[in-house]
């Protein structure tokens, strides 16, 4: 939502959000100073700054894809990019050659402009502008200058051990070599959050007051406890197929229900997504929401032919429910169809994720618990 594509690069969109509209006023801001040539010059240098930040991030989603790991899009953001991989990692090695790729391109980077800062004019003349960058006048050579000192800055500050940047995600990937993912995580979300903190401190009560610092903080600290959060959902939901879960008593409607009769379903049941069929096909998918909006604008006697969302993402029921969490992400909806050998079993939704999750993870805490006591038991869910 509020981001456009405006390139695509090896089969992988790269979109730009709103906001990002502010960092170039800033740049323009910043050496507007020096007049609208140093306005100009602060666009340029900001545009080329966020190209760096792109190839750093198409660093780590090719790098995905050599793997086999799917990468939906990239995404520019005022405090930096983001790549949306349809999984994770399946081992610690993938992990950590991916999150390293895109400091690695940076580094990569500071080499190639600084080779061609010097073949254009002189070391001497290079390093004289990189030690002095911001008294500088806006120039070609000042602009090299700037685009060194950035990509050093990126490949430093992104190697900082903390989750979600790529440092943590290294750390966590060496940690998991000797103590397991899960393990790795909580130690490396332990980590990010004492360095969010200090980050925090040193934004909020340095003079001046550094925002941008602040801002970092609190997206590092809220990244971990989400970084913890997945790993649980990801240990917990491995190994459980999602056929299994399907319930049969899922309503479904057909093309010709009405919205009175798909309301009255709706009183009964918790569903927020239920299928439409056609003769036992799948037609697609019409949610609650819609239900009841369509109901208060049309009356009763519509139908929810008309509310088919027909573009449903598609899982096998022999897929781990983790599946069915990067498929709704990669698609950006809440529900799934499951199907085996061609045969519609059902919706599966984030919510009845969510809540077969918090099960699994209850049902394996106390089978743990009861184990370290001495207690010989059978795991058999809820």
């Amino acid at each position: 939502m509020w981001s456009w594509r405006f390139a695509r690069v090896a089969g992988i969109d790269i979109r730009v959000h709103l906001s990002f509209l502010l960092v170039i006023v800033l740049g323009a801001f910043q050496w507007g100073g020096l007049g609208l040539r140093g306005a100009l010059f602060g666009v340029l240098l900001t545009l080329l700054t966020f190209a760096s930040v792109t190839l750093h991030e198409l660093g780590h989603s090719v790098v995905a894809q050599a793997f086999g790991i799917p990468v939906k899009d990239i995404t520019l953001y005022p405090i930096g990019g983001v790549a949306r991989l349809g999984r994770r990692p399946k081992t610690p090695g993938q992990e950590f050659l991916i999150a390293i790729a895109g400091p690695a391109v940076n580094v990569v980077l500071v080499f190639v402009l600084g080779g061609l800062g010097v073949a254009l004019f002189s070391w001497p003349e290079l390093k004289d502008a990189v030690l002095n960058a911001r008294s500088e006048a806006p120039s070609l050579v000042t602009l090299f200058a700037m685009l060194v000192i950035s990509n050093a800055v990126l490949a430093i500050f992104n190697m900082v051990p903390a989750l979600p940047m790529d440092g943590g995600r290294v750390l966590r990937a060496v940690l998991s070599w000797f103590i397991g993912a899960e393990k790795a995580t909580n130690i490396s979300a332990v980590i990010a959050r004492v360095l969010a903190v200090g980050l925090f401190l040193l934004g909020a009560f340095s003079t001046p007051t550094n925002p941008m610092l602040v801002i970092i903080a609190l997206f590092v600290f809220a990244g971990a406890g989400q970084e913890v959060n997945e790993q649980r959902m990801a240990r917990v939901l491995d190994g459980v197929q999602l056929g299994d879960i399907v319930s049969p008593y899922a309503p479904r409607f057909t093309p010709a229900t009405t919205l009175g009769e798909a309301v009255r379903m709706l009183t009964m049941t918790h569903y927020e997504a239920i299928a439409v069929e056609h003769y036992g096909r799948l037609v697609g998918v019409v949610t609650a929401k819609d239900i009841l909006r369509a109901a208060g604008e049309q009356g009763a006697w519509g139908y929810v032919a008309g509310l088919v969302r027909r573009e449903v993402p598609v899982v096998d029921g022999r897929e781990p429910l983790e599946a069915a969490r990067f498929k709704m992400s990669e698609a950006g909806v809440p529900f799934v169809a499951v199907v085996r050998e061609g045969t519609f079993l059902g919706l599966v939704t984030e919510l009845e994720l969510a809540v077969v999750a918090d099960r699994l993870s209850s049902a394996t805490f106390r089978r743990d618990g009861a184990a370290r006591v001495g207690l010989r038991t059978e795991w058999r869910g809820d």
